[in-house]
């Protein structure tokens, strides 16, 4: 029930305060709604009331509707296409378009599953573990068909792949790839090369036979989607359990995304020292490609955050490095920035002397191109071509086995450089909470479970502080 009274505020103007009793949408509990209407055009109190009046009534209207509306949708369980629907609005707003694509991927293939069981139109609590299982038992049968073409020979010396680039045909990386036969290219993109060139597709192309299954990582991926998905489900109470989480991928039974990382996968701290001496023996002329490398080993940056990082990151007087962002690319829109993959990814981390001077050397570098270089630090990204142009996004990756290969190393990952900083911190005993804090994990216990067989034998120490107190 709505009711109202009129006063006048200092300025002499009718004020009219509406109080309307009713329920609050969602959880149905009784909550008094208040709203002020000014008398803004000047009315009199006769004819201002009447207009409150009804602006009271209607108000009562909505906030009715509101709740009406709130309990039709409490009380109705979802299909999964509903729910799949409300949800892509939030991962779109809130996460990358990589997992974005991949859930619309999920959503298109599980929709054409759940149509052939008639559950399509069904509300999401009768789906079952069963039906989720077969699902993903079903991508063993299936088979990847990629739309793809293979060069044939390579192309004429009249061709400039860098021409190609220039003018958007193809990216700078695949101009490097088609330099070699037998590469794979998408078959719109060889038709836009054939046109451009005027030659024959069919002289330099040929069909790809790019068949193969679903590997276990795909598999998980459309898993995890899922999983997510159906504890929205769970959130809203419909149903008690979530399904997928009971599913499993092959013959194991353990779906743990998190394993521990292996020795093989980073560079021991005799590796690593090696690994810094060969960089620095590079010279001037690859001074972006060594302070690249040596940023990711020694600040355990993922890759995306290197690809992020602008020179106004770097602060020199306090010898830190601020993770502030993330480059990814997407093949809807390209190369973009996004917001770190956590709070925690927000870091700043302290970054050894070696490295400021290099970074001192790299900045000198810089400025050679453009005077007015220090005054537009935020325009400029670390990871740059001898152009000052930003890197794709597994040029990196490239440089890094490139290096590897040509001076004897084992082959370690970029996300391996990042693994191999972990290590090196906790073989000297950096206290776990200050590991986890510069990796940017969201939780300590990450770094003990992924990490924990790098922290050096304490055993001797157990029984002496032991020895100690007996």
């Amino acid at each position: 029930m709505a009711y109202f009274k009129i006063t006048k505020n200092s300025d002499g103007m009718l004020v009219a305060k509406v109080q309307i009793s009713g329920k609050e949408p969602g959880t149905g509990k009784a909550k008094l709604y208040v709203k002020r209407f000014y008398n803004t055009d000047n009315l009199s109190e006769a004819k201002f009331r009447k207009q409150v009046d009804l602006l009271a009534a209607q108000l009562e209207r909505e906030i009715n509707v509101a709740y009406q509306n709130s309990e039709q949708i409490h009380t109705k369980v979802l299909t999964f296409s509903e729910l799949m629907s409300e949800w892509k609005a939030t991962v779109k707003a809130n996460q990358s378009l990589n997992y974005y694509m991949r859930v619309c991927e999920t959503e298109k293939k599980f929709t054409a599953f759940l149509k052939e069981r008639k559950l399509d139109d069904k509300p999401i609590s009768d789906i079952r573990v069963r039906d989720i299982q077969l699902f993903l038992n079903s991508f063993s049968k299936y088979k990847k068909n990629g739309n793809t073409y293979r060069l044939k020979k390579d192309f004429p010396k009249t061709i400039s792949l860098r021409d190609l680039a220039d003018k958007k045909i193809i990216d700078r990386c695949a101009s490097y790839n088609l330099r070699k036969k037998g590469t794979n290219i998408g078959i719109n993109i060889a038709k836009h090369i054939c046109e451009y060139c005027n030659i024959d597709i069919k002289e330099y192309f040929e069909e790809a036979d790019n068949t193969r299954p679903y590997s276990q990582e795909t598999i998980k991926g459309y898993r995890r989607v899922l999983r997510t998905l159906f504890n929205e489900a769970v959130r809203y109470e419909w149903i008690t359990k979530n399904p997928v989480c009971s599913t499993k991928i092959g013959a194991g039974n353990n779906n743990a995304f998190l394993r521990a990382v292996e020795e093989k996968e980073v560079f021991s701290i005799a590796e690593s020292k090696d690994f810094l001496q060969k960089l620095d023996e590079l010279g001037d002329e690859f001074i972006n490609k060594k302070t690249v490398l040596k940023i990711m080993l020694l600040t355990g940056v993922r890759t995306a955050e290197m690809l992020g990082l602008k020179w106004s990151d770097i602060d020199f007087k306090k010898k830190v490095i601020k993770v502030r962002r993330n480059r990814l690319y997407a093949s809807s829109v390209g190369t973009y920035e996004k917001a770190p993959k956590t709070k925690t990814s927000l870091r700043d981390i302290p970054i050894p002397d070696v490295l400021v001077d290099g970074l001192k050397r790299y900045y000198d570098w810089f400025k050679l191109a453009d005077d007015d270089f220090e005054y537009n630090l935020g325009d400029y990204y670390l990871a740059v071509n001898i152009y000052r142009k930003p890197l794709g996004v597994s040029t990196i990756a490239k440089w890094l086995e490139s290096f590897e290969i040509q001076n004897g190393f084992k082959h370690v990952s970029c996300h391996g450089l990042r693994h191999t900083y972990c290590s090196m911190l906790l073989s000297q005993n950096v206290p776990i909470q200050t590991v986890s804090k510069y990796m940017g994990h969201s939780d300590s216990t990450i770094t003990l479970q992924v990490y924990s067989h790098f922290l050096p034998d304490t055993a001797e120490k157990v029984v002496t502080a032991l020895n100690n107190i007996l």
